[in-house]
C-alpha cells in the first residue's frame, strides 16, 4: 500500500445501533475501492470486519476492525465498532483514534437507541460527523421519516446533502441538492442526469435554502449577500459547508444502500470532500514531555520527532499479537527504534503494517495522523505513549468505561486452571473492559464486564481460541451484622 501524507488521511469511525449496517457498508466500500471481487454479507460469514469467529458466528460486531481503503489520491482508515453496549469498550477505543465519525442508521428501523448513544458520543469527543441512512432498498424504509426524527432532536445542524428518487416504490436514484440536479443509477457505478420529480421539488427547495443559511452564516460577505438575494458559486458553498461540518455546526445526511453498494460512491466523495484529516483546528493535541512537564502541541505535525499512542491490543492465538497505532507526530518508518516512556523499554521494530480486517498489510512507514499496526511489542499496552528515548513524550490516557456486572467463574476441568488464568490475561490485554478478581474472603474468582452478553462472549472465546472451558454462576455475597 502507498505511503499518504498527513492531509489525504481520513480516520472514520462507523456508529450506529447493532444491526444497523455497519458491516455491510465496510463491504461496499471496499468492493467500491476494488479490494475485493466479490462483495461478503453477515449472513454469509465472510465479509472483511468481521473476521472473527464468535462475530461470524453470533453474526455481528463484536470487536472493532481497521479497514484501510485507498480512494485515488487519498486513505479513508475506518474503524467498524460494535453497535451492542456490552463491548462499548470497543467503540470508545477506535473514537479516541478517529478525526470523524459515520453514524448509520437504517432507513427501516429508524432512530435507535444506540444512535443516540452515536450521538452522545460525538458530541462528548468533539468529533465532527456525517449521517447515512441505509437500507434504502426496502419498500417500507422512509428517509423523511428519519430526516424529520434527527430534526426534532438535533434541529438545524441536521442537513440532508441527498435526497431520495422512488419510482413503483423501488429506489432508483437521488436528488444533489447542492447541485440541484437528480440522478438514476443505470448500471453498477453508473449514473444519468434527470430532471427532478415534481414531488421533490418542494423538500428539494426547503433544503437547499437550510445549506444556503448554513453558508451565509461563515462571513458577513457571504450574510450580506444573501440578504441580498446574491447567488453563491458550487465552489463557495462547498467551501462553506466542509468548515460548518468540521465545526461540527452542520451533519449532513445521505442514504443509500450498503447490502446492495447502492450510493456508496456518494458517501465514499462525501467523506473525503467534506471530513476533516487529522489537521483541524477545533482540536489540539498535546503530548507531555516527562523530564520537564512541560505541554507540547504537536497537531499531527510530519516534521516534529516522532510520537504515538497505542489505542488498541490485538491478543490472537492465530493471527499473533499488533499493537494497533495512532500517529501523532514525525514518521514511523519500519526500522524504527521507539521508547516507552512508562515502562522504560526501548525496542526497535522490524515490519511495520496497515490492517485490512485480519489481513496485515506491510508498508515502509506511517505519516503523522495515520493509523496502522506493530507487531510483537512485548512490553506495550493500550493506552501507552511511543516516542523517541532523544525526545520523550507522554498523552494523556483516553477513558474507557469500568465494567458493571460481574459473576463467579470456576474451571471445568481443575487441571486447566493455569491455562485459564494465562488466557484470560491475553483476553484482558485485548479487551480493557474485562476484569477478573480473586476475592480471597469469600473463596471465589470474579469475572466483570460489561453485561452478560459480554461475559457469554468471553467464556465461548476461552473454549474456541484457548481451548479451556469454565462455568459462570451467581457470586456469593457476604452478609454481615450492621
Amino acid at each position: 500500500m502507498n505511503v499518504y501524507t498527513t492531509d489525504r488521511i481520513r480516520n472514520v469511525v462507523l456508529l450506529g445501533h447493532g444491526g444497523c449496517g455497519k458491516t455491510s457498508l465496510v463491504e461496499a466500500m471496499a468492493y467500491l475501492a476494488g479490494l475485493t471481487t466479490r462483495m461478503g454479507t453477515v449472513a454469509d460469514k465472510n465479509t472483511i470486519s468481521d473476521f472473527d469467529k464468535e462475530e461470524t458466528k453470533r453474526q455481528f460486531s463484536i470487536h472493532t476492525s481497521v479497514v484501510a481503503i485507498p480512494w485515488k489520491d487519498n486513505k479513508i482508515n475506518v474503524l467498524d465498532t460494535p453497535g451492542y453496549f456490552d463491548f462499548v469498550g470497543e467503540v470508545e477505543e477506535a473514537v479516541s483514534a478517529a478525526d470523524a465519525a459515520i453514524i448509520v442508521i437504517s432507513g427501516k428501523a429508524g432512530i435507535e437507541t444506540g444512535t443516540r448513544r452515536a450521538w452522545e458520543i460525538c458530541e462528548k469527543n468533539h468529533l465532527p460527523r456525517m449521517i447515512f441512512v441505509t437500507d434504502m432498498d426496502i419498500d417500507n424504509a422512509s428517509y423523511r421519516q428519519v430526516v424529520e426524527d434527527l430534526q426534532a432532536l438535533y434541529g438545524k445542524k441536521i442537513a440532508p446533502f441527498h435526497l431520495p428518487v422512488r419510482e413503483d416504490g423501488q429506489f432508483v436514484g437521488y436528488v444533489n441538492v447542492i447541485q440541484q440536479k437528480a440522478k438514476r443509477w443505470i448500471d453498477e457505478g453508473t449514473v444519468e442526469k434527470f430532471e427532478v420529480p415534481e414531488y421533490s421539488q418542494k423538500n428539494l427547495n426547503l433544503c437547499r435554502e437550510a445549506l444556503l443559511e448554513a453558508v451565509a452564516e461563515t462571513s458577513e460577505e457571504f450574510m450580506d449577500r444573501y440578504f441580498d438575494g446574491g447567488e453563491f458559486t458550487i465552489d463557495e458553498i462547498i467551501d462553506a459547508l466542509r468548515q460548518n461540518v468540521n465545526d461540527g455546526n452542520v451533519v449532513p445526511v445521505q442514504c443509500g444502500s450498503g447490502l446492495y453498494n447502492i450510493s456508496i460512491e456518494n458517501l465514499v466523495k462525501t467523506c473525503v470532500e467534506f471530513l476533516p484529516s487529522p489537521i483541524r483546528d477545533t482540536v489540539k493535541i498535546f503530548g507531555k514531555d516527562p523530564r520537564t512537564d512541560k505541554e507540547y502541541n504537536v497537531d499531527y505535525d510530519s516534521r516534529r520527532p516522532f510520537s504515538a499512542y497505542v489505542f488498541k491490543t490485538i491478543v490472537d492465538p492465530f493471527i499473533g499479537r499488533y499493537s494497533l497505532v495512532k500517529v501523532c507526530s514525525g514518521e514511523l518508518k519500519a526500522d524504527s527504534v521507539i521508547y516507552n516512556y512508562e515502562r522504560e523499554t526501548e525496542e526497535k521494530l522490524s515490519r511495520l503494517y496497515v490492517l485490512r480486517g485480519k489481513e496485515a498489510i506491510e508498508v515502509p512507514e506511517l505519516k503523522a495522523g495515520d493509523i496502522g499496526a506493530i507487531a510483537k511489542l512485548t512490553n506495550t499496552e493500550t493506552g501507552d505513549t511511543l516516542s523517541l528515548k532523544s525526545d520523550p513524550l507522554v498523552f494523556e490516557k483516553f477513558e474507557l468505561s469500568a465494567p458493571y456486572t460481574y459473576k463467579r467463574y470456576a474451571a471445568k476441568n481443575k487441571a486447566d486452571v493455569d491455562k485459564i488464568s494465562q488466557a484470560l490475561q491475553k483476553m484482558m490485554e485485548e479487551d480493557c473492559t474485562l476484569k477478573t478478581f480473586n476475592d480471597k474472603e469469600n473463596r471465589q474468582l470474579l469475572m466483570y464486564g460489561m453485561g452478560d452478553q459480554h461475559l457469554d462472549v468471553v467464556v465461548s472465546k476461552l473454549a474456541a481460541k484457548y481451548k479451556v472451558e469454565i462455568t459462570l454462576s451467581k457470586p456469593r455475597v457476604p452478609y454481615r451484622e450492621t
